[in-house]
């Protein structure tokens, strides 16, 4: 008999589930500890509606593993539909060796045989690549789906930026308007998730930390044209920088020194956290660069008002917004889209050739 057990998470597991996350830091030439204090359950429901997280346990060593497969309502070929996001597949490195991830693949298999989910893995993240690449019969078909870029907007050179009267925090008395112009423009672009702006301010989870105040507009001959939020996650969701690579951890202090005439971000120092906020929910009108840029400059300057070192931000490689971020000094990150399912059938109506959205705050 098998002295593994495998079983749904329960909120007690929170305290080993946190124990696990900093045990297994994401490599690569930064390494990065994804941390959920003070209760992984908190961000869970920040991911996904239907929260669906599985650990495995072994006496005496306690959680050695877990894998989240959560629900979520996202635009999927204009449509809202519920659809399965996985994640946060951790396994502790003394048990890497051997079939423990064939064990979790396992359970997956059973909850999954007849769905699929979407999942987004980091370039750097080489492990989960192979894993995914293996062929192996008991994981699903990891379909490339795209590629997405994450780009942290450097706030380390404070400007003057001069306020914009066409741009304004939201108010109540927008929220309406801001739902009709979200669900028109957001249903353009696969895995966008949905929004019900009625919750926000509320106790649902899924809003946690956020208020209706937290977003800006653009309206233009008074019509709405852009939207986006601000989101500070730092009291359920950390990220701490856990290591460098050896060249980079001896280039680091000639790098940091550059930055203060580049305005580009500084390499912190190991076992600090990042402060930066996450620029969510962007919506424009005809996906717009023009409109976005203008809507842009008052997020930064927002952001810089609250402290924030960086801003953080998502979009799918191809997408026309992000050549506006990339005019701002920053750091790139990029991670790879996937289908996963055991029929691939499943998604022969999915079309990729639409521009896809990866909501960063929800990754």
């Amino acid at each position: 008999m098998s002295s593994y057990c495998i079983r749904p998470a329960c909120t007690q597991d929170s305290a080993g589930l946190l124990k696990l996350l900093a045990a297994t830091a994401q490599q690569g030439s930064i390494r990065l500890t994804f941390e959920r204090n003070p209760d992984y359950f908190y961000a869970a429901a920040v991911s996904s509606q239907r929260p669906e997280i599985w650990v495995m346990e072994k006496p005496g060593h306690g959680i050695i593993g877990t894998f989240s497969i959560g629900q979520r309502r996202v635009f999927i070929n204009g449509q809202p539909t519920s659809v399965r996001y996985g994640s946060d597949l951790r396994i502790h490195p003394d048990f890497q060796g051997g079939r423990t991830l064939y064990r979790l693949f396992g359970t997956y298999r059973q909850q999954m045989q007849n769905e699929w989910m979407q999942t987004v893995i980091l370039d750097e993240n080489r492990a989960s690549l192979s894993t995914v690449g293996s062929g192996r019969n008991t994981l699903p078909q990891y379909l490339p789906a795209g590629m997405f870029t994450t780009w942290l907007i450097s706030l380390r050179r404070k400007k003057n930026i001069a306020d914009d009267p066409l741009t304004h925090p939201a108010r109540t008395e927008d929220i309406a308007e801001m739902q009709a112009f979200f669900d028109r423009e957001a249903a353009s672009k696969q895995f966008y998730p949905c929004y019900d702006f009625s919750r926000i301010g509320s106790d649902d989870p899924y809003y946690r930390n956020i208020k209706i105040s937290d977003f800006f507009i653009l309206r233009e001959h008074g019509e709405i044209t852009a939207l986006a939020g601000l989101w500070d996650q730092k009291d359920f969701k950390q990220t701490r920088i856990s290591g460098y690579a050896p060249l980079l951890h001896h280039l680091r202090p000639f790098y940091n020194s550059l930055t203060w005439l580049t305005g580009h971000l500084a390499l912190p120092a190991v076992n600090s956290l990042n402060h930066y906020q996450m620029l969510h929910s962007v919506v424009v009108k005809n996906n717009d660069p023009g409109r976005f840029a203008r809507l842009l400059r008052t997020l930064r300057k927002t952001a810089q008002q609250r402290n924030a070192l960086a801003l953080a931000c998502g979009f799918d490689s191809r997408d026309p917004l992000l050549k506006i971020v990339r005019r701002h000094p920053g750091h790139a990150l990029k991670s790879r889209n996937f289908i996963a399912t055991y029929q691939p059938e499943l998604v022969q109506k999915l079309d990729l050739t639409r521009l896809q959205y990866p909501e960063i705050s929800r990754l």
